[in-house]
This record gives C-alpha cells, sequence and structure tokens, in this order.
C-alpha cells in the first residue's frame, strides 16, 4: 500500500507512506514512510517523530535494553522507530510496534 500524505506538503515535506501492518502473521506491525525534504536530516527527523507518526523511542534505545538485559518484560513492547538517510533529500522513517501475541 503507497499513499502521499499532502497535508505535510505546506511544512515542507513530501511524504508517502509505503507500508502499514504487519509482514508476517502474528509478527510486529510497521508504518513506514519515505520523506522527501530539502531541510537538515535532524529536522527531517524531529519532524516525523512529532508530527508524521508520534514516536520517541529510537530503535538502538529499545535494542540497547534488549541486548545488556537492562530492560523489563514489558520494555520490550514499547513502540520504537528507525530513521535513516537514504539519499540526499530523501529518508526512511519506520515505527516499529512490537507484537503482543
Amino acid at each position: 500500500m503507497k499513499a502521499k500524505l499532502p497535508e505535510h506538503a505546506k511544512n515542507g515535506y513530501d511524504v508517502e507512506l509505503t507500508h502499514t501492518g504487519q509482514k508476517r502473521r502474528y509478527g510486529d506491525s510497521f508504518k513506514e514512510f519515505t520523506v522527501k525534504s530539502d531541510k537538515p536530516e535532524s529536522e527531517v527527523e524531529g519532524y516525523c517523530i512529532k508530527r508524521i507518526s508520534a514516536c520517541s523511542l529510537t530503535y538502538a534505545e529499545w535494542n540497547k535494553g534488549e541486548r545488556d538485559g537492562s530492560s523489563s518484560f514489558g520494555d520490550h513492547f514499547r513502540t520504537h522507530y528507525k530513521f535513516r538517510k537514504t539519499k540526499d533529500g530523501e529518508y526512511f522513517y519506520q515505527v516499529i510496534q512490537p507484537s503482543t501475541h
């Protein structure tokens, strides 16, 4: 499923929802976006986590607790995100909601 999200254009962002839902049965749920903008990378990331699909926990922070054992059982189910630059002026933003099955 691909869908343009025109409501973000007035803020200087070309946003396309490229995937939403589970990728496999009983798996985590994902929202994936392609974001295009000529704004600085840090500003684009800030916009994504506040306006496109709100999420404040990075995958690195979430995974650190998973790896070193410092997180509790419930921490595993926290929604987290990945953000990366794919090419000049284009970014990949993914919000992951772990499955509770």
